[in-house]
């Protein structure tokens, strides 16, 4: 895509969000972890890496902890198929192949007009897909080019799935859902054999470890080990339910993993062809793909069901265990509330019968509260887990005040008689099963403010009230005359709040449990939430208006409406000042009670189902009718001035129901709120990276950038050369050539008297030596510097040099009578630490030069006195400065800890 139809893009974007919201900003999305679209891994060196599909983006994750590492780009179209190449993330998406980087958009490959591409796979230098008009779509992987294209009849030849085989060079081997194969040479485009029918549809296929020989799934369960090079049959295998999924164990055990739309995985022993093991209820939803770790007895499985598992193979059985996994709901979402009073953990309960625990900052932390040993006890029953797990979760409530004590969450279920206590703190099903008394069904739950008591709203208008430290029930509520839709407490245990289908709203006397108020509505009451610090209740009614009444006076004393359909959640701002709520209309509205005005609207693609106010007041969470994830959105009100104005809310005056006054806006995605405005990574140019000052300021005593070794080093250079210096081994004299003359003597002597060299004339002009400069660089550098009076060259060449050679130009500065080298050197000190710049250079500097110089400087005191003196002031006045410094943090420090 280019740059300018990006920037459109975005600033579109921006443009819909200011306009429809101008509380909240789209953030991030939690929850979202994996769908039905087969993942990708991909190996560099020992790491390896998985990249899911995750609707209209893409994840990629690291494989030895599940960490997520890269968020893809936030496509328009849902993600159909995703493959890993080196760096590179293939993504397409909406007919197109996109190219990404570390998660950000780089190119596309030649577009296509062919549909839908699945099925990506890789070959060679090579990209390969299936189109949705059935061809085989291949492009040049360097290039981004189109190779070729290979179009089949549907027919006759519904292209399912291709492989490459091993060791064929040009060679793809297509499967077909009529259950035929064929190969091809990508090269020259021709079939070169066609196999004979399977007996049913291929629906994967996978190149064995063994050379010629391909594993075929099948649509009727079995599995088929085909050898195409002699087009025969080595092995069939049969299993429940069609083939979604095969791999290969690699660590020289020979064993294969199918799996099943079901969500079971089967273990094959391919020695004596048997089946070894099967992991029933692994998912619960269709596996998508299995994997076995390259070399390593681990097993990657990912399914629609929104989760990731590692399996590991560990004991000798061959039966593996559940080894990390990283999950989220796969059922949307029916209910969310934040934990806590800190902000940073969500609770959500969805239709697919789980309660699961969210941190909006670390993904990690997510997890699903464990109902038990349901695995166990489904291998043992031989049923599904789904039939094991409690009924969906209509309602629940959370306290923290007592979490280390005793359980802090209670939930009703859809249909069920019985409430259950949670324990977010052991991530469990908690100790006790709440009964009904009379055997009607619980619709309503509470805690109270200080979390010991739980009540529970029937559907035969009784509310009980219930230790949650004992499990027992202490106290009755008698006066609804039909179900009980919404129960609350105040903040000191005085009051009781509930609502019911009866049409009334009663207050009740906590510690007697007799009825003080009874509110009749002027429509049917559905939900209830209470903002216990200014004691006021907010009820939606079935008229689709919102209702705040005053606990103190008994009064009703806002009215909000405006919403063309059924609301079907309320919150209470953390402030109490704002009611946020949600409706079959699709709008979530902000509403000022205050003013009594509504001051935010907007609209969004899907139905909102549930909301949640931060108690920091940062974020909303909403979930969604056909959204497996949760969506936060920041407040703007925690980083901006955000004037608020009246909005009416019919001020569209449609009367079809519609709310065309309300502006969509694009939903929060799982790469949060930066990823929206990043640039491509070719067609834009990077900004300049900003580069920190040498000195902030002035007055501030600096360090420099250097190392702090080669300052250390430098002061104890002596002691290392010492210590590193070797032994110096005993040497044999050298042998002198026997050609030397000799002297006539007692003792055998050489006679180096007479030499041909002596005998060569030499040029009284002229001489061999060369002309060597007693000045060394740094000796000209400070000349220079004395005198244009600029020392900052000198420092500025000492920081090129390692601290042998600093060394050896300091001990080399020239020494004449007049002193000017060490003159210049001092001088040059001084005006360093005047700049209060490269404070512990100078100092090291000023260490080697001083040891060098000590004798010369006592013998020519008098006449170094003046500078000296100046360098001696000002280094003082510098060490009081960082002293000062060191020893206030020293005591700010020791008051801490102490404290």
């Amino acid at each position: 895509m280019a740059v300018e139809e990006k920037r459109a893009r975005i600033e579109k974007t921006a443009g819909l969000s200011q306009a429809g919201s101008r509380l909240y900003e789209p953030y991030r999305a939690l929850g979202y972890i994996a769908s039905s679209i087969p993942h990708s891994i991909q190996y560099r060196g020992q790491t390896a890496f998985i990249t899911t599909s995750i609707g209209r983006s893409f994840h990629v994750y690291d494989a030895e902890k599940i960490n997520l590492l890269f968020v893809g780009p936030h496509f328009d179209h849902d993600v159909v198929s995703v493959l890993s190449i080196g760096d590179e993330t293939f993504a397409s998406t909406g007919g197109r192949v996109v190219v990404c980087r570390r998660g950000k958009r780089v190119c596309e490959l030649e577009a296509v007009s062919r549909g839908e591409i699945n099925s990506l796979v890789q070959f060679g230098d090579h990209v390969l897909g299936i189109s949705e008009d059935n061809t085989v779509v291949i492009w040049d992987r360097n290039t981004r080019e189109l190779f070729t294209e290979i179009e089949f009849e549907r027919e006759s030849f519904a292209v399912t799935a291709l492989v490459h085989p091993s060791t064929y060079v040009n060679k793809i081997v297509i499967g077909s859902s009529q259950g035929t194969m064929q190969v091809w040479n990508i090269q020259s485009r021709r079939c070169l054999y066609e196999f004979k029918t399977m007996g049913s549809g291929i629906t994967c296929m996978v190149q064995s470890p063994v050379i010629d020989v391909l594993a075929l799934g099948l649509l009727d369960g079995r599995i088929l080990l085909h050898n195409v090079k002699q087009d025969r049959a080595v092995m069939q295998l049969a299993q429940e339910d069609r083939v979604t999924a095969l791999s290969f164990r690699t660590d020289d055990v020979p064993m294969m993993a199918t799996a099943n739309s079901e969500g079971d995985v089967a273990l094959w022993d391919l020695d004596n062809k048997r089946l070894m093991h099967v992991l029933q209820n692994a998912h619960d939803g269709v596996i998508s793909s299995v994997d076995f770790m390259v070399g390593q007895p681990l097993l990657i499985t990912s399914s629609a069901d929104n989760s990731i598992k590692e399996w590991l193979f560990d004991g000798n059985d061959g039966i593996p265990r559940l080894l990390r996994s990283r999950t989220g709901h796969f059922a949307p979402p029916q209910m969310i509330r934040y934990h806590g009073d800190d902000g940073r953990h969500l609770l959500s309960a969805g239709r697919d019968q789980t309660l699961r625990f969210f941190s909006v900052f670390r993904d990690a932390q997510n997890t699903e509260l464990s109902q038990g040993s349901l695995e166990r006890e489904s291998r043992v029953r031989h049923a599904r887990m789904s039939a094991l797990r409690f009924p969906a979760v209509t309602q629940f409530a959370s306290n923290t005040a007592m979490s280390r004590d005793w359980d802090d969450v209670v939930s009703c279920h859809q249909g069920s008689r019985d409430a259950h206590s949670w324990s977010v703190e052991r991530k469990s099903l908690g100790k006790y099963t709440l009964e009904s008394s009379d055997s009607s069904i619980v619709r309503a739950v509470a805690i109270s403010a200080c979390g010991n008591f739980g009540f529970l709203g029937l559907a035969s208008g009784v509310i009980e009230m219930a230790n949650m430290q004992s499990g027992l029930s202490r106290r009755t509520f008698v006066g609804h005359t039909k179900a009980v839709t919404g129960v609350h407490t105040d903040a000191c245990n005085l009051r009781v709040y509930s609502t019911s289908l009866d049409g009334t709203l009663r207050i009740w006397d906590f510690a007697t449990g007799n009825q003080l108020h009874c509110i009749n509505m002027p429509s049917t009451p559905s939900h209830l939430i209470v903002y216990r610090e200014s004691s006021l209740l907010a009820c939606a009614c079935d008229d689709a208006c919102i209702r705040v009444i005053d606990a103190e006076s008994t009064r009703i004393v806002r009215t909000f409406s405006g919403h063309r359909n059924r609301i079907t959640d309320l919150a209470f701002s953390n402030d109490g000042r704002w009611i946020v709520s949600s409706s079959l209309d699709c709008t979530i509205r902000t509403w000022d009670l205050p003013t009594g005005y509504m001051v935010d609207w907007f609209r969004v693609e899907s139905v909102p189902v549930s909301v949640a106010f931060s108690p920091m007041g940062d974020f909303l969470a909403t979930a969604h009718m056909d959204s497996v994830g949760i969506f936060l959105w920041a407040n703007r009100t925690q980083f901006a001035d955000i004037s608020l104005r009246q909005i009416n809310p019919h001020s569209d005056g449609s009367t079809d129901g519609s709310v065309a006054g309300a502006a969509l806006v694009a939903m929060p995605t799982t790469a949060g709120l930066v990823d929206e405005n990043e640039e491509t990574v070719e067609d834009v140019e990077m900004d300049a990276v900003y580069m920190a000052p040498e000195q902030l300021t002035d007055n501030m005593v600096t360090l420099s950038s250097q190392p702090k070794s080669k300052w250390q080093t430098l002061m104890n250079l002596a002691t290392i050369k010492k210590r590193n210096m070797p032994e110096k081994p005993a040497q044999v004299p050298e042998l002198a050539p026997f050609f030397l003359p000799t002297t006539v003597s007692v003792e055998h002597q050489f006679d180096f008297g007479t030499s041909d060299a002596a005998n060569i004339p030499t040029d009284p002009t002229s001489s061999k030596l060369i002309s060597v400069s007693s000045e060394s660089q740094l000796a000209r550098i400070l000349f220079n510097a004395h005198t244009t009076r600029v020392y900052a060259p000198v420092f500025e060449y000492l920081k090129t040099l390692n601290p042998s050679a600093i060394d050896v130009e300091i001990r080399s500065l020239p020494v004449d009578d007049q002193l000017k080298a060490l003159k210049a050197f001092v001088c040059a000190t001084t005006c360093q630490l005047k700049s209060k710049r490269d404070f512990e250079l100078a100092q090291a500097y000023l260490h080697v030069f001083i040891a060098v110089f000590t004798d010369i400087i006592k013998a020519n005191a008098r006449e170094l006195e003046p500078l000296l003196a100046e360098l001696r002031n000002e280094l003082k006045a510098q060490w009081d400065t960082v002293d000062n410094l060191i020893r206030y943090s020293a005591c700010m420090i020791e008051f801490m800890r102490t404290k």
